[in-house]
């Protein structure tokens, strides 16, 4: 349950690092969210929930706290939160990006993983892409 999602994340990172896959963002309006760390915690602590699987009741308990964790990690976009990024130092902000007159920009919100405390409104960087909404800063 943790290690085949970690390595597929840092697979990605390696291969976008790798590739130069980079984009220039500009930072619109951006929100902290330390407390997925807490969320993240939660989803990969409740595995160790121990049920005995040879009863039905217990099997049914087991399969219920897994369709839990994989809904929490899919509805709230989670599978960049991983405790080695925070390890690492780094902080995770969803941004979104200002409205600069196109009709499709400032519209989807992406998340940044990167080293700064803080992100100022107009502010561009370049970053790696992990996937279409989530980008990591050196």
């Amino acid at each position: 349950m943790a290690v085949l999602p970690t390595a597929a994340l840092f697979y990605r990172e390696y291969k976008a690092r790798k590739n130069h896959d980079t984009r220039e963002i500009v930072a619109g309006t951006s929100d902290d969210h330390r407390s997925h760390v807490l969320v993240y915690l939660f989803t990969m602590l409740l595995p160790f929930y121990h049920q005995d699987p040879e009863t039905c009741r217990g099997m049914l308990s087991m399969i219920l706290a897994l369709v839990f964790v994989v809904f929490l990690f899919c509805h709230l976009n989670l599978h960049y939160m991983n405790i080695l990024f925070a390890l690492r130092h780094y902080q995770v902000f969803t941004i979104t990006p200002p409205n600069d007159g196109n009709p499709h920009s400032g519209k989807e919100k992406f998340v940044l993983i990167t080293k700064r405390q803080c992100l100022s409104p107009g502010e561009r960087f370049h970053a790696y892409r992990l996937s279409d909404a989530v980008f990591i800063e050196d």
